[in-house]
């Protein structure tokens, strides 16, 4: 593995593949995963509610605790809405970064959402395509790599070849 920091992370609507690439990859290249989900679970098992506040609260909390550890890791998150930010911090904290960004047709979207039923976001499709179609103008520069219908299904074979070329 590279002694470079690195933060691998994502770009793609809700429902991409996020979290099942971030766990192959974390199994294959033995990185911890900081899981944006996971401390909304925690907020709303501990206050009975999802509270916005305390969730961005914990989220930024433990995220300035792996910057400052300066461990390289997975952030399993969708950076489509909040990456200028968290790209300075990576360059604040001497981090190299690496995105997937996950662009899925609509169709296939449909196709995920209904497998998993995602109803709520299933209803909110073109609001989540336009967001990361935003992305994608402003930051594709940014990308390392992408992954389209035609890759969907080797997926995480592909994320990890290609981030083993990256390292």
């Amino acid at each position: 593995m590279s002694s470079k920091k690195f933060c691998i992370t994502f770009a793609g609507a809700v429902g991409s593949s996020k979290t099942p690439i971030s766990n192959y990859l974390s199994t294959k290249l033995n990185l911890p995963i900081f899981n944006n989900d996971a401390i909304r679970s925690e907020v709303i098992e501990d206050l009975g509610f999802f509270d916005n506040a305390e969730y961005l609260k914990r989220r930024n909390v433990r995220l300035g605790e792996i910057l400052i550890a300066g461990n390289s890791f997975i952030c399993d998150v969708s950076v489509d809405r909040e990456w200028k930010g968290f790209k300075e911090k990576l360059i604040a904290f001497n981090y190299d970064f690496f995105i997937i960004s996950l662009d899925l047709s609509k169709e296939l979207l449909i196709k995920l959402y209904q497998a998993k039923n995602y109803l709520e976001s299933l209803e909110r499709i073109d609001e989540l395509i336009e967001a990361h179609n935003k992305f994608l103008n402003e930051y594709s520069v940014d990308v390392n790599l992408h992954i389209t219908d035609a890759e969907s299904l080797n997926r995480m074979q592909f994320s990890y070849d290609e981030i083993k070329k990256y390292l």
